[in-house]
């Protein structure tokens, strides 16, 4: 089984730098939160590991049954990604049904506010 190509090693460590980078810039910024931003460098952190020791890609490729340990890393990439996404799904869902919850109590309010208010 074929080791990691120097051009992929250096593209995966060139993408983990970046994203360290961008993250902690848009934390610095508060664009967004410390929760969020610790799945980006967890995520850049291991790109680093695979690029530094590509033997891990192969050790992983061999264990979940892919024959290029390239695929191997988009797969994982891709698994951590829709993780990362059903947990947002999961967040936003959450959010927008307080959301709605809130915009009812307000509106009761209002309607209780505007009877007092005639009466």
């Amino acid at each position: 089984m074929a080791v990691l190509s120097w051009s992929f090693r250096i593209f995966l460590l060139l993408g983990s730098v970046t994203v360290f980078l961008i993250i902690s810039q848009c934390i610095r910024k508060k664009q967004i939160q410390m929760k969020d931003g610790i799945f980006w460098i967890v995520l850049g952190f291991l790109l680093v590991l695979i690029s530094i020791f590509p033997n891990l890609a192969v050790w992983a490729s061999r264990l979940i049954g892919i024959q290029s340990p390239a695929n191997c890393v988009f797969f994982l990439i891709i698994f951590l990604l829709g993780c990362h996404q059903f947990g947002l799904t999961i967040r936003l869902s959450q959010l927008d049904m307080k959301n709605s919850e809130l915009t009812q109590n307000i509106a009761i309010q209002r309607t209780l506010e505007d009877e007092e208010k005639k009466q």
